[in-house]
């Protein structure tokens, strides 16, 4: 607490009078309020805004969010912006799904004095978890088109979600490029076809036990994935590649725009070290 003397000199003619008061005003650190991060529950995709009410009688010099994921050692700093009604705000970035983040808030006034949200940070912090996203990411990962044309080894496709959660393909539609150009029906899944979070689905194509079967071209194909709309999901082209000798086109990692012939399919599992 910092102590002024204020002094009032009244003079008349007769008389002199002065008075003295004292007042006092406040030195301490910044008060922090009403922090809040939205969204509460951030998914993968979404950046989370820390917000937060600090008020200050002689002027507030810096406001810091500190913020890191639980398993990391040291904490990346974001200068917090101020808004109107003493609302302060810092964003951090979008994170990796399950990931756990801490973080807290750093106050420096004009007096050089350091105000902490919560009061034992570092040592404690805010925390949120990050839950999955619902954006829908399927690829066409892989295409063997050199199979039998019974049940023993037909054409095969394999579809790769890169979701951060099950997909149901019920009623999407899968078809080559023959169907694409010519009059045949595009074959429909069935009810019930789903595909796992970060999985593959294997659709054997030429033998498939259903009505509408098509096989796939060693000389050159494409192959489309429509969902129940009619949105093209994913495609992959290789009408100007041969694929023979039972090797298979993909992409090299899974889901990228890099494909590859491997010699040594990987039917239902990652390209990512696929030869």
């Amino acid at each position: 607490m910092k102590k002024i003397l204020f002094c009032i000199i009244v003079s008349t003619m007769a008389l002199s009078i002065s008075s003295c008061v004292e007042d006092e005003i406040f030195v301490g650190p910044s008060a922090i309020s009403n922090v809040s991060n939205a969204p509460l529950s951030p998914q993968s995709t979404q950046s989370v805004t820390v917000s937060a009410k600090i008020t200050d009688l002689k002027g507030v010099v810096s406001a810091t969010l500190y913020y890191k994921v639980s398993t990391a050692a040291t904490y990346t700093s974001v200068a917090m912006t101020a808004g109107s009604n003493f609302m302060y705000s810092g964003v951090i970035p979008a994170l990796p799904k399950d990931t756990q983040v801490k973080y807290y808030i750093q106050v420096t006034n004009q007096d050089g004095i350091t105000a902490m949200y919560p009061s034992a940070a570092p040592t404690s912090t805010a925390t949120y978890t990050v839950g999955a996203s619902t954006v829908i990411r399927l690829f066409i990962n892989e295409a063997m088109p050199d199979g039998t044309k019974d049940a023993t080894d037909p054409d095969w496709v394999e579809i790769y979600n890169d979701s951060e959660v099950p997909v149901d393909l019920s009623g999407y539609f899968l078809y080559d490029e023959g169907i694409k150009s010519g009059n045949k029906t595009k074959r429909t899944l069935a009810a019930g076809t789903t595909i796992p979070a970060k999985g593959y689905l294997v659709l054997p194509t030429e033998y498939n036990g259903e009505t509408v079967t098509f096989g796939l071209s060693t000389s050159g194909d494409a192959v489309y994935l429509e969902n129940a709309s009619g949105v093209l999901m994913s495609s992959l082209d290789f009408n100007t590649v041969a694929v023979t000798n039972k090797s298979s086109y993909g992409r090299r990692p899974d889901g990228s725009t890099t494909y590859v012939i491997f010699a040594t399919p990987t039917k239902g599992s990652s390209n990512n070290n696929a030869q």
